[in-house]
């Protein structure tokens, strides 16, 4: 019996306590249903007709108008100069009018500006370039961080797709490093760009930000800070070589160059990155300087040979007999071998028993067969002298 009535209890209990919790779950999503009420009672959004939606719309349409008239304007004044129709309008004030006008934009009203004057079925090249100048000496200068996103959002509202002197995008560039000088800015900027972006206006800092050694230190500096992926550092160090050695006006000095390179800590990897193509960028009188310097530096030997080859190729071309004091009065180096092989390739047509006495100097191996092979390609490949010259050195097969 006693047992019966607790088991009823615990029973009653339970019951009791379920019916609390679901008492209590309704009331929280009631309280829940409550709020929401309340809030779409209070949010004015969702209701069209509304005092604060209809001064919005209103807003609204004003910045369009506001933005659909600058460019009704600008293209009026540009139809009417191509068309020789200017009796009665100073153009000089009308420009300044709208200069004004554009200026006084917000980013949200430059988005809508660059829609319209984008769905004017008169835009065509000449005008594209007049409205890239505007964008140029008016939006950048105010918003550059923020037109630079705009621009790699919708290049195509830039016009940047098409191949252009008034190019928006390589004005930024060239305002943060031909003007105000923010390597910085400019290089976190091509970091959120696409690779598109970064392929193509990575070359352009270096045209305005190598003038003094500080200089290029910096763009050496953000350079490295922005090759975070290996398409990056590809295209970095395709740049590193532009920025070691390309000047302004005059190739740089030995000195200059040699001093700056040691300076700058390039790794082994950068130097040979740096290095490629330098046979054209250095001046020609100062090669023998460069080969000692290969000599001394640390790069891979094949890397360095590849380099000392190319300059004396061009050296001898230049001036041979200074490549054959060198040859002569050089100690032996893997360096001195490139040259010996360039100088042999370059000197054979003119004096073949001067130039095989230098390739006889070769051990056998790649040293000595790319010298021959630079000789054979040279030749008449039709020749008697070409067919004998690959017999005697199993060339040609």
């Amino acid at each position: 019996m006693i047992r019966s009535l607790t088991i009823s209890a615990l029973i009653l209990i339970a019951a009791a306590l379920l019916g609390w919790r679901e008492k209590e779950k309704l009331s929280v999503e009631k309280e829940a249903n409550e709020k929401i009420l309340r809030q779409i009672a209070n949010d004015s959004s969702i209701d069209p007709l509304s005092p604060i939606n209809i001064e919005r719309r209103k807003e609204e349409s004003a910045k369009r108008e506001k933005v659909r008239a600058i460019s009704r304007d600008i293209f009026d004044l540009y139809l009417r100069i191509a068309a020789n129709d200017l009796s009665g309008i100073d153009v000089g004030l009308v420009e300044a009018d709208l200069k004004s006008r554009m200026d006084a934009l917000n980013l949200d009203e430059i988005k809508l500006f660059m829609e319209e004057c984008n769905s004017n079925p008169d835009l065509n090249e000449k005008l594209r370039g007049s409205l890239n100048n505007l964008i140029q000496i008016i939006f950048i200068p105010k918003y550059p961080i923020d037109m630079a996103r705009m621009m790699t959002e919708s290049p195509e509202q830039f016009g940047i797709s098409v191949e252009s002197r008034f190019d928006p995008y390589r004005y930024l560039v060239y305002y943060y490093t031909g003007q105000n000088k923010d390597f910085q800015t400019i290089f976190e900027l091509l970091a959120e760009a696409p690779p598109e972006f970064q392929s193509k206006y990575i070359g352009v800092a270096l045209q305005f930000g190598t003038e003094i050694p500080s200089q290029r230190a910096e763009l050496l500096e953000e350079m490295r800070y922005f090759a975070s992926t290996p398409e990056q550092k590809e295209l970095v160090d395709a740049q590193l070589s532009n920025l070691v050695f390309s000047r302004p006006n005059v190739k740089g000095s030995f000195i200059e160059l040699s001093e700056w390179i040691g300076s700058a800590n390039l790794s082994s990897d950068e130097l040979v990155a740096a290095t490629k193509g330098m046979q054209d960028k250095v001046r020609v009188s100062e090669t023998a300087q460069w080969l000692d310097w290969l000599v001394k530096n640390d790069m891979p030997d094949d890397a360095s040979k590849q380099r000392a080859f190319e300059l004396a190729t061009r050296w001898t071309e230049k001036d041979y007999q200074a490549v054959g004091q060198w040859l002569t009065s050089s100690p032996d180096s893997p360096e001195k071998t490139a040259v010996a092989g360039a100088y042999a390739a370059k000197t054979y047509p003119y004096d073949p028993e001067n130039a095989m006495k230098w390739v006889d100097t070769l051990p056998q191996g790649p040293d000595r067969t790319k010298a021959l092979k630079a000789i054979y390609q040279n030749m008449s490949k039709d020749s008697d002298e070409a067919q004998a010259f690959a017999n005697q050195y199993g060339l040609g097969k």
